[in-house]
């Protein structure tokens, strides 16, 4: 049964209830919680023990990749080969509804499995979240909360009703915005869009025909 915890929407737990979160997600176990988006499962990105529970929670094929929390763009250029792009994308997007799709460093190859070529990377726009990417200091492993093949949930009682028996955390925090992120691939000089979400296609590319020029 999870720990359920109750908060305002835009609310942080006391500091002893972050850190009991930031601990739980280094600590590989699985939390669900608010984002600027929509509801998400989330945990440590760098044991694959985590990713593949979220995996079975979720029902999620294994052919999908899980996308990684990081806690600011300085952060992410660990774990990915940045590029010209995804500097521009960041710095007009981050934090906020931009998901973007790089090459791993040696060490990014920690966050996915072999078969996959790319690792896709957000700074979400949520103080919760920042706070508990910042004190647990690694990347988390996360996609919406729901069974695949279902709309993602926004509301937090919602989640707890459904994932209290699945994982370890649940933070119900009022209702979550409800879009998507948009996924850019950002490998090469222009950008590709793999997915129109929050932030439209133009605004993509008007940020990346700024940078270029």
């Amino acid at each position: 049964m999870a720990v359920i915890i109750r908060l305002k929407a835009g609310e942080l737990p006391p500091p002893e209830t972050l850190a009991e979160l930031a601990q739980a997600a280094k600590s590989c176990k699985i939390l669900a919680f608010p984002t600027d988006t929509v509801y998400g499962l989330g945990s440590t990105a760098l044991i694959k023990a985590a990713g593949r529970r979220i995996y079975q929670i979720k029902g999620r094929p294994s052919a999908k990749p899980l996308p990684s929390f990081v806690k600011s763009a300085e952060a992410a250029k660990r774990w990915v080969e940045w590029t010209p792009l995804a500097d521009a994308l960041a710095k007009k997007f981050w934090p906020g509804m931009l998901t973007l799709v790089l090459r791993p460093t040696k060490e990014g190859r920690l966050l996915t499995f072999g078969e996959y070529q790319t690792v896709a990377v957000r700074v979400p726009n949520h103080p919760l979240l920042l706070k508990l990417l910042e004190l647990s200091d690694v990347p988390w492993a996360q996609t919406s909360a729901n069974v695949s093949g279902s709309p993602a949930l926004t509301d937090g009682e919602a989640v707890a009703e459904q994932f209290k028996d699945l994982v370890d955390y649940v933070v119900a925090a009022g209702a979550a915005p409800g879009a998507e992120s948009t996924v850019v691939d950002a490998t090469e000089a222009a950008p590709r869009i793999l997915r129109e979400g929050a932030i439209s296609a133009a605004a993509v590319r008007e940020a990346a025909g700024q940078a270029a020029c």
